[in-house]
């Protein structure tokens, strides 16, 4: 066992103590990141093709509290980010990312959006307002008062470009936070920009097809992490409820533990050299895994019956956490509308 896989154990352990308050709204994912930067775990393999030791913190953090898995992937795609930005970027702000004194939003769903031809950036620089950017983000993670937003743009020559802005910048709102199912401890809501200055020194590249290009297979790669995570811990759940009534859902459990297994071992291969990963193949593991962890929170909480119905059980958490997998961006739809390109 590795030093890092030791760490990320005793990171999980410390996640599995917070994670019904974490549910709960007793507190937020600030505290979690900044744990796991401490350790200097934030930071495994950055900057190399082989990201297995962070994908394994991500999955170990998730199998206990999806929310925290969640954010420290948020986290770690806006240290992804900063890490390919200019210098003077990166000496603003990677180290602070990295140990997680600073908490990073990921706000680039619509960039990769955008490229798959779904849609429009939605941030726009104005021709008459310089650098300055006007627009909404729907939908954003770890939106905290002092985060880090890592944003997609069109630049006022209609290319596309990434920029990075703090949350209490002049010009950025941010909207309530709406009241969810789960994962409210990510601190996940909208944001608008008006007339938000982006200076050159705080642009992270005017290259965005070729940028997101890079940053992809990590960001689809450390999102399936956190699906097996969860779907893991269900999995072994259901495993020890299937005596009794429960043996009727032996072959179900059995095909499932096999769809398990199937994502975890490609998810080791693929992290092992992440660009080199065929996008179809990324895709389709993603597609997977949001799917198995879905129906392995659903058959936990069928076996486990009433009891799992309870709302401050860990059962029913998971398997209110899973349900915002098939929402979440890249979406379910998304996902097979771009597979089907490939077919």
């Amino acid at each position: 066992m590795t030093a890092t896989s030791v760490s990320g154990s005793t990171v999980a352990e410390f996640v599995r103590a917070r994670a019904a308050d974490l549910d709960a709204g007793r507190t937020d994912t600030r505290t979690d990141i900044a744990e796991i930067g401490g350790r200097g775990l934030l930071a495994a393999g950055l900057g190399g093709s082989d990201i297995r030791e962070i994908a394994g913190v991500v999955e170990q953090v998730a199998a206990e509290s999806l929310a925290a898995g969640f954010s420290l992937w948020a986290q770690r795609m806006a240290l992804e980010y900063i890490r390919r930005a200019p210098v003077p970027v990166r000496e603003r702000y990677l180290d602070d990312l990295a140990s997680g004194r600073q908490v990073g939003v990921t706000a680039m769903a619509a960039a990769l959006k955008h490229l798959a031809g779904l849609g429009e950036l939605p941030l726009r620089a104005a021709e008459e307002a310089g650098d300055r950017v006007s627009g909404p983000i729907a939908w954003a993670s770890n939106v905290f008062e002092d985060s880090l937003i890592v944003f997609p743009f069109r630049g006022r020559d209609g290319d596309g470009r990434v920029g990075v802005v703090r949350a209490d910048a002049d010009g950025v709102a941010i909207r309530s936070a709406p009241e969810l199912l789960a994962l409210g401890a990510t601190a996940s809501t909208a944001l608008s920009f008006d007339r938000v200055e982006v200076r050159d020194d705080h642009l992270v590249t005017a290259e965005l097809p070729a940028f997101c290009a890079t940053i992809r297979p990590v960001f689809l790669l450390l999102q399936t992490a956190f699906c097996a995570g969860v779907a893991g811990t269900s999995v072994r759940e259901a495993e020890g409820r299937l005596a009794g009534l429960g043996a009727q859902f032996r072959d179900e459990y059995g095909a499932l533990a096999a769809r398990h297994s199937s994502v975890r071992q490609r998810l080791r291969q693929y992290t092992t050299d992440a660009p080199a990963t065929p996008p179809a193949e990324l895709i389709r593991l993603r597609l997977d895994a949001a799917r198995t962890a879905v129906d392995a929170t659903r058959l936990e909480s069928t076996l486990r019956g009433g009891a799992g119905y309870a709302l401050h059980c860990d059962t029913n958490r998971r398997f209110r956490e899973a349900a915002f997998l098939p929402v979440q961006s890249p979406s379910e739809g998304q996902l097979r509308w771009e597979l089907s390109q490939y077919d």
